[in-house]
């Protein structure tokens, strides 16, 4: 549930304690601060007012140990809240489709169509998405490649991650960076094997 990509507004807060709540009774207010990134005072606070507004009750265990239990009334405010949640969630994603979608028009528009991709992480898998959502881009991706061997043979989605020696075995117009942790490297390295810099892209 943790999202750093997320502003931690009360209704967020809310949201995310009556989840966690709701899975595990027994879950600690140390845990709940390390999930909201709170102070444990805080945390009781709003355990204490949600008590109040009949969305949870404490049961005692032992004089030290107390459990959470999520009500009827509780549990139907997370379902409400879960669904804003959801809304706010897919508009961000739209948000980052977008901005995808018009950096490949525009490599598409300056003569790149069949495009490797270096680096088999989740920006490569994102891409990948976005092309078999958007049929308009006249992108085709015609290989994956990573520095990692351990990945040789896995797929991403319908393609096989290769080595990067294999680039110069693959008809392609150009090769797109899709690292961000390794991308001034990779660029390097595809510099040094004396891969012509003109048909490396950069999305970072």
């Amino acid at each position: 549930m943790k999202n750093e990509f997320f502003k931690p507004t009360p209704v967020y807060k809310e949201y995310v304690l009556l989840d966690a709540i709701e899975k595990n009774p027994k879950v600690t207010q140390r845990e709940l601060s390390e999930l909201l990134g709170g102070a444990v005072s805080m945390i009781n606070q709003y355990i204490d007012k949600y008590e109040k507004e009949g969305l949870l009750t404490k049961v005692y265990t032992s004089t030290k140990i107390v459990e959470y239990r999520i009500t009827e009334k509780g549990i139907d405010r997370r379902k409400l809240l879960n669904i804003h949640y959801l809304k706010a969630a897919q508009l961000i994603h739209k948000d980052a489709r977008e901005e995808i979608v018009n950096f490949l028009k525009k490599i598409s528009e300056n003569g790149f169509k069949k495009i490797i991709l270096y680096g088999a992480g989740v920006v490569t898998d994102i891409i990948i998405q976005t092309l078999n959502y958007d049929n308009s881009l006249e992108i085709q991706i015609v290989g994956i490649v990573d520095d990692d061997i351990s990945k040789y043979g896995r797929k991403i989605q319908n393609f096989y991650i290769q080595p990067v020696n294999n680039i110069f075995d693959i008809t392609h117009d150009g090769i797109l960076v899709s690292s961000y942790l390794h991308h001034t490297s990779i660029e390097n390295k595809l510099k040094e094997s004396n891969y012509n810099a003109s048909k490396i892209i950069s999305l970072f």
